[in-house]
């Protein structure tokens, strides 16, 4: 069963030789984390381990330090250009002449600094705002119970597919305005979003994943066009009437501008991809965890207060993105280590979430300790997750729906359980589930 509780054995390596590509990192990187954590908290790696080939990267596992990194943007910046692996040379003029049918991916919100990143950022806030996320709960505890309702009557169910990934994708979909019989082309465009962070593609995968990105945009591009002509109560009209004025504090320059197309596309892709995978673990793994500690599961049934803790908490331990990169804008020093300018930082939160000096006992399941919100699974700073509000709403939506329904929901084979090949995005690749129903 995967490892979420316990991280206490010493895994037989020295720091120098971490490699995030290994089966037994990818399954349960939390006692290598530790180790580091304990002897090189700022820890110098190749970075083609990550994907980022001729780069020099420093793995930060300290919550402090992580915490530092995520909060000074001066000095380390998000214009680390894609999450994802750098594709093998032979297939760039191919990939090229694929990107061509679409627009170019700007720098929006994930690889931008302020104030460029404050200007969007502020854009999609005013679109995104609190009470469009709180009136999609109706739609997403329909999405539930509809889901619910089409499991099998007896027998295992495969529970990623009939349920985590449907939720946030769907829930996403509807906010954009995709209609149901797109539903599927919208979750296949998510996966060529995300398919090549922290994973390595063979030849026929990035070429399928660049397909994948162009017609996402040009669907989307088409109905944006539509939106302006006939506007809807949707994300999307939302997104096109935005506008920042002077009041807003924003740069000189961009006052009452609107979005381009490029940038509308950016940060349409940002969100399907915020809100699909991560969150899809996330349930995933809630289930998992409960799954050791039916208490908290019976108590969910009976105070639905309850669920917003457990779903912290589980984004603690859980982590589903368990870290991004920043560059370094100039020599530093960080944990008492040089750092030459144009290295790259990755900030892992999966680490910094389990370091004992800021969550006591933090190898341990606990929905009621103190300050359990104030983990670092969407970050911290001005990049902070701007979806984390949705995924909340999803996760807590889901468990409570799930235990109100079953008084048991257990993985069928807990030593079966495997991650997805990701360094980054954190995920299991299947979950057969046996119910049991409440009486």
């Amino acid at each position: 069963m995967p490892d979420h509780t316990e991280s206490s054995a010493r895994p037989e390596f020295a720091p120098d030789a971490f490699d995030p590509r290994t089966d037994a990192v990818m399954q349960c990187p939390y006692p290598f984390f530790d180790r580091m954590r304990a002897e090189d908290p700022v820890h110098r790696m190749d970075g083609a381990l990550v994907g980022r080939p001729g780069e020099q990267v420093y793995a930060v596992t300290r919550h402090d330090l992580v915490s530092q990194v995520l909060m000074d943007w001066h000095r380390y910046s998000s214009r680390f250009g894609s999450p994802g692996s750098a594709p093998p040379a032979h297939l760039m003029a191919e990939l090229r002449e694929i990107a061509a049918g679409g627009w170019r991916r700007p720098p929006t919100m994930l690889t931008a600094d302020p104030p460029v990143h404050t200007r969007y950022r502020k854009l999609v806030s005013k679109a995104f705002t609190p009470s469009r996320v709180a009136s999609m709960a109706p739609t997403i505890q329909r999405i539930c119970d509809d889901l619910i309702a089409g499991f099998p009557p007896s027998g295992p169910v495969d529970f990623l597919t009939s349920f985590c990934v449907p939720i946030p994708t769907r829930t996403i979909a509807a906010a954009l305005g995709v209609p149901e019989e797109r539903f599927a082309d919208f979750k296949r465009w998510a996966d060529a979003s995300v398919a090549s962070i922290g994973r390595q593609l063979d030849d026929d995968g990035w070429l399928a994943a660049g397909r994948g990105v162009v017609e996402l945009q040009q669907y989307f591009a088409g109905e944006f066009v539509a939106r302006n002509i006939e506007p809807r109560d949707d994300l999307l009209t939302d997104l096109l009437r935005a506008r920042l004025y002077a009041d807003d504090g924003i740069e000189e320059g961009v006052d009452g501008e609107p979005l381009s197309m490029a940038e509308l596309l950016s940060i349409v892709q940002q969100l399907q991809v915020a809100g699909s995978e991560t969150t899809a673990s996330l349930i995933a793994d809630a289930v998992v965890l409960l799954a050791d500690h039916p208490d908290e599961w019976d108590r969910i049934a009976g105070e639905s207060a309850r669920a917003t803790a457990v779903v912290e908490e589980c984004l603690r331990l859980a982590s589903p993105n368990q870290g991004m990169f920043r560059v370094v804008n100039h020599d530093t020093e960080l944990g008492g280590t040089a750092i030459p300018q144009g290295s790259t930082m990755w900030v892992l939160f999966g680490a910094a979430n389990r370091d004992e000096s800021a969550y006591p006992h933090a190898s341990t399941f606990d929905p009621g300790r103190e300050h359990v919100a104030q983990h670092l699974a969407f970050g911290r700073g001005p990049h902070y997750c701007i979806g984390a509000p949705l995924a909340r709403l999803e996760a807590t939506i889901a468990l409570r729906t799930l235990a109100r329904a079953f008084s048991r929901v257990e993985p069928v084979d807990p030593e079966s359980l495997r991650y997805a090949p990701s360094a980054i995005l954190r995920g299991l690749e299947h979950l057969d589930v046996r119910l049991t129903p409440r009486a």
